[in-house]
């Protein structure tokens, strides 16, 4: 799981990121959710033909970003700050302070440091939504295989992945038993039926598995 302290980071300030191998310089994440709120979603929702069109699953999302600060900053005293990525800021680096000097228990640092990974998860999920690909490996808890999709026989297993994350681990879930495990070193993979050019485009190393 991703740091706390590199969740701020990534979503409060310009930071680099690795696409592909390459450094690439990335606006803070909070940024932009917010550059994302007036383009038109694919779900159709929209402005009715007047005006600019929104994205009503990342108002929905800004809004339980701001509610939550809302709640952190009441919970550490502090006064209300208008700009999100400032606030932000302020709220974990006061909690960092407020939890050196013991006035923040274990359950309620617990919350502190999920919260904001879960914010860099949420907005990844609407900035850059994950692709979906097929792996040709089997099921490590059902050991099923195969399935028939459309006439055509394609593997048990779906994976989620982020393209423009590639050091983001994947999510893979069988179709027959809902089990769902996240990275590549729990498949198991046998080489001899990898399929090597899905795992080329997202940056995996077959030399790092074992037949």
């Amino acid at each position: 799981m991703e740091t706390t302290e590199r969740a701020v980071t990534r979503l409060t300030t310009t930071h680099t990121e690795y696409e592909g191998g390459r450094a690439v310089e990335r606006a803070p994440l909070l940024f932009e959710l917010s550059e994302c709120a007036s383009a038109q979603d694919g779900r159709g929702s929209g402005s009715g033909g007047a005006g600019i069109p929104i994205n009503l699953a990342v108002i929905a999302l800004q809004d339980r970003i701001s509610g939550k600060l809302k709640q952190m900053r009441e919970a550490l005293n502090l006064p209300p700050r208008a700009g999100v990525l400032e606030s932000t800021a302020e709220v974990w680096a006061c909690a960092k302070v407020e939890r050196s000097g013991g006035r923040i228990d274990d359950h309620a640092w617990e919350r502190f440091e999920a919260e904001f990974p879960d914010w860099v998860r949420r907005i990844t999920e609407e900035v850059s939504p994950p692709a979906s690909t097929e792996i040709i490996t089997p099921c490590p808890e059902c050991g099923e295989t195969r399935a028939f999709l459309r006439g055509d026989t394609v593997t048990a297993v779906v994976v989620k992945w982020y393209p423009d994350e590639l050091d983001r681990a994947p999510v893979a879930k069988c179709r027959f038993c809902d089990h769902q495990w996240v990275g590549w070193g729990a498949m198991k993979f046998n080489l001899g039926a990898v399929n090597e050019d899905v795992l080329s485009t997202l940056g995996i190393d077959v030399n790092a598995f074992v037949a």
